[in-house]
């Protein structure tokens, strides 16, 4: 019998979408916004963080140099850790500000704006890559 996943996972809901801590990337697909976010809810858990509790920035760049690791294992050229740290760090902080939005205003102009969020962080994150036309598993950047 396998055994139960008993651990407590970080779950946030943005309008319909859930976006659940993860710890990993899947292999040889790249990686999504949503995939960065939720590795960043990962890293940021309490438990995981740390008595000292990892900053945001701490975080990401462990995720900055865990994505160039992840794209050059994908044979991919990337753009500088430092940058694609900050591209990390505006993502989430976008996330957060519309996570974070009081209900009162949570009104048809927020629901657009969680809607367009969500569409775009289903799409593969070319701003890190400084190549522009190669192939991944079926994906064509």
């Amino acid at each position: 019998m396998a055994a139960l996943d008993t651990k407590a996972k970080a779950k946030k809901t943005l309008g319909t979408v859930d976006y659940v801590e993860s710890s990993e990337f899947a292999q040889g697909i790249l990686p999504t916004k949503k995939d960065v976010i939720q590795n960043m809810l990962y890293l940021l858990h309490p438990k995981r963080a740390g008595q000292a509790q990892r900053s945001k920035e701490d975080a990401a760049q462990l995720l900055a140099e865990l994505l160039q690791e992840h794209w050059l294992f994908c044979n991919l050229y990337t753009i500088a850790t430092q940058s694609i740290k900050k591209h990390i760090l505006k993502v989430y902080e976008e996330f957060s500000k519309l996570y974070q939005s009081r209900k009162r205003r949570k009104n048809e102009l927020f629901t657009q704006k969680a809607d367009d969020f969500n569409r775009s962080s289903e799409k593969t994150n070319v701003w890190m890559l400084k190549q522009t036309k190669c192939t991944i598993v079926g994906y064509v950047i």
